[in-house]
């Protein structure tokens, strides 16, 4: 009866090991399939993620104005030296070859735009003119003209460039982009003294010389 009774403790006993060992692979096979699922489902989010076309940057509008006079006898600029302008100027002369004078009226911009119209007028042998506010950048454009007028209201402003206490910012050397626009005065005639002083002026103030200054540093060579 003694061996009776323990032989089935014992097949029990497996029984139960065997009922265990199943109930854990049970679990391992259920663990599996979430695991799987979840990798399905993040691969699936990464997909559509990576699917989506990026939207797109569209730049703003430039931010100036350049138009034919009333009379039909000048461009007129307004608003920033900004991107686009050296273009739109090559359009514009294109549109309307007769005419050789622009009138300037900005308070500066893009310094790399500003050399593109100089280009422009020096090529088609453009007048400037001033009848209000022209500085920094402007002022550039304004001795890019092959003779260069100022109202009795103009004024023309001037600054230097920012230098690093290392001399770069980044990749940009500005002692070297301001010997760029010196070398565009220098080759407009301007005096020399005149040049050496636009060298050494600081990012601000503005300077602002009289007219009878730029007329005789010969930016201005029309009284």
């Amino acid at each position: 009866m003694r061996s009776f009774l323990l032989e089935k403790c014992r097949q029990r006993g497996q029984a139960g090991i065997m009922r265990s060992g199943d109930i854990d692979i049970r679990v391992l096979q259920v663990l599996l399939a979430l695991s799987l699922a979840g990798l399905l489902i993040v691969g699936i989010a990464m997909a559509r993620t990576e699917a989506q076309p990026k939207p797109l940057r569209i730049p703003p509008p430039p931010d100036f104005v350049l138009q034919l006079s009333h009379d039909g006898a000048r461009f007129e600029f307004s608003g920033t030296v900004d991107f686009g302008l050296t273009e739109a100027m090559r359009r514009m002369v294109a549109a309307h070859p007769e005419v050789r004078q622009i009138v300037l009226d900005s308070n500066g911009g893009y310094i790399a735009e500003a050399r593109g119209v100089v280009a422009v007028l020096r090529e088609q042998g453009f007048a400037t003119h001033v009848a209000g506010h022209c500085a920094s950048a402007c002022a550039l454009i304004f001795a890019g003209g092959m003779t260069r007028s100022l109202g009795p209201e103009g004024r023309l402003g001037l600054h230097g460039y920012a230098i690093a206490r290392d001399g770069r910012f980044g990749m940009i050397d500005p002692r070297v982009e301001m010997e760029r626009d010196l070398a565009i005065y220098r080759a407009q005639g301007l005096e020399e003294a005149f040049i050496a002083r636009l060298a050494t002026l600081p990012l601000s103030p503005m300077w602002y010389p009289d007219r009878d200054a730029l007329i005789a540093a010969r930016m201005v060579t029309q009284p």
